[in-house]
């Protein structure tokens, strides 16, 4: 997953939830643990019993190490 394409999926969930973007959040998970993001982010990204606005703040910050970990 393309560091740009992570960005614009936060902007979509955001936009749309978590629901609308199941797939692509699958793929950024499954890459974002290759690249040893931080699990305690993953976990509370992926718990949909989490609220959605910490659910967003920790995708932020997910994507955030993603990106920086891919450079």
């Amino acid at each position: 997953m393309a560091p740009l394409f992570a960005v614009e999926l936060v902007d979509h969930v955001v936009a749309q939830g978590f629901d609308s973007q199941k797939d692509a959040l699958g793929v950024l998970y499954r890459e974002a643990r290759q690249r040893d993001v931080s699990t305690v982010l993953l976990e509370v990204t992926a718990d949909e019993n989490t609220p959605r606005p910490v659910r967003e703040r920790a995708l932020g910050k997910l994507v955030v190490q993603f990106c920086r970990a891919g450079a």
